[in-house]
């Protein structure tokens, strides 16, 4: 059985007073090895009896405390990378290979650096494929942001991860597969790019959707580049894509008003709970102009007031912005309906998945007779492409921002006061909704001559 610990090197570094962390490996009589932890400490702090950094005491400094409380979870964490490297190791008989000191002092030294950056266990192969370079940006970004795990229950039994950049990041790991299927992290140039673009717009996507794919792909390339694992990447860094001919954007999917009311008001059949609370959950958002990622982390405890509020505060999931949303006779009504109810976590709503909610107001918009056309018109390329579907067919989470939007501008509300409770960081993201409000225009034509 392997043993890890922990010990302090013997030279102090002149300029801070502090000593490195070692770590000694023993697998077995004939596998003993030592190596670098990059953790450096003060030698007073750290317990020589029992191989630790010692607990900060009470009356220390808070930073101070909270430093070695780092470093202690460091040290903790790499004595678990180093107990799993071990195992893989040892089930590939690769320990045994290792004979002479150099290859064990080699392979305590790439132990370590993988466990600072997990791009070095790829580096070990010659040939590094984009794909396998996509996996690791893919899991140390979902590390870094605290992405969320997938709900298996909701059918789709392959997706890890509930975030909407893990589905476009997977779309992109599919397509360059598509393109070229064993695509070396070597061979990626500018050109590459530029090809990714012109195969995307072959394969028949929209322009909007060309431009997503090739942000995300050169997402995964700077990254690379940052970290060492690209070599062309300050020319990839410095290349532009040929521009693409974008339609003007137009926010065509939200609710009218008298839409609006007919679903707030509808009366549902018992049985039909389910899509009760995906109308209520759907028209808060309409009212308050939230996401639904941040509605999903709604608390009762944000509202000023439990049992007659005015307000809510919380820091946006998305954007990390502080939002204060006042609310008005339909959120306020909502709130009321379910601050009693329980919930997990305090949740102001009982907790309902995107998809679910996207099926469920897909239902519910065809009871209601909401089939009215909404056409868009796109490009492919430098080919027009006008879609036209059924407003049932493609409702979803986000046409209830949209709702809020117009119809807030349509009541006479500037799209900078808009923009203090929606969180938009320009007037150019308002265009879209402005397009939209021709009865604003229309009534101060009428009223003002």
């Amino acid at each position: 059985m392997a043993t890890i610990s922990y010990r302090l090197s013997g030279k102090t570094d002149k300029a801070s007073g502090k000593v490195q962390v070692l770590v000694d490996v023993s697998v077995s009589r004939n596998f003993r090895v030592r190596g670098k932890t990059r953790v450096y400490v003060m030698p007073k702090e750290w317990d020589e009896q029992n191989g630790c950094i010692k607990k900060a005491s009470r009356v220390s400094k808070v930073e101070k405390q909270i430093e070695q409380q780092e470093l202690t979870k460091t040290l903790n964490r790499l004595k678990e990378h180093i107990s799993t490297m071990i195992t893989e190791a040892d089930d590939r008989k690769e320990l045994d290979e290792m004979t002479s000191p150099e290859s064990r002092q080699e392979w305590i030294e790439y132990v370590v650096a993988s466990f600072y950056d997990p791009c070095v266990v790829l580096t070990r192969n010659n040939k590094l494929s984009f794909q396998d370079f996509a996996d690791v940006y893919v899991k140390v970004r979902s590390k870094e942001e605290g992405w969320q795990l997938a709900d298996k229950s909701s059918g789709n039994k392959k997706k890890v991860w509930d975030h909407p950049c893990y589905d476009k990041l997977c779309a992109v790991q599919t397509q360059v597969k598509k393109m070229n299927s064993g695509l070396l992290m070597d061979e990626i140039t500018a050109q590459t790019v530029d090809d990714y673009q012109a195969f995307l717009i072959k394969e028949g996507y929209l322009n909007s959707t060309v431009q997503n794919h090739i942000s995300y792909f050169k997402q995964i390339l700077l990254w690379a580049y940052d970290r060492g694992y690209l070599k062309h990447g300050k020319e990839i860094a410095r290349h532009k894509t040929k521009a693409l001919k974008m339609s003007k954007p137009k926010a065509v999917n939200f609710l009218r008003w008298d839409e609006f009311l007919k679903l707030y008001n509808y009366k549902f059949a018992p049985g039909q709970e389910h899509l009760e609370l995906t109308r209520d959950r759907f028209c808060f958002c309409c009212a308050t102009s939230l996401r639904h990622s941040d509605l999903a982390i709604l608390k009762k405890v944000y509202f000023n007031d439990h049992d007659n509020p005015t307000s809510f505060s919380m820091m946006s999931k998305k954007t990390y912005d502080d939002l204060t949303i006042f609310l008005n006779r339909y959120s306020k009504a909502l709130y009321l309906k379910y601050k009693d109810v329980p919930s997990p976590d305090g949740l102001l709503f009982p907790p309902k998945s995107n998809q679910k909610m996207n099926d469920n107001l897909k239902v519910i918009a065809k009871m209601l007779g909401f089939t009215r056309d909404i056409s868009k018109m796109q490009f492919s390329g430098k080919e027009r492409v006008e879609e036209t579907n059924r407003l049932c067919d493609v409702i979803g989470t986000h046409s209830a921002r949209r709702t809020f939007v117009v119809h807030a501008l349509e009541k006479g509300w500037s799209p900078q006061l808009v923009m203090t409770f929606t969180g938009h960081e320009d007037y150019d993201s308002m265009k879209p909704y402005i397009a939209l409000t021709d009865k604003v225009r229309m009534d101060m034509m009428a009223n003002n001559f």
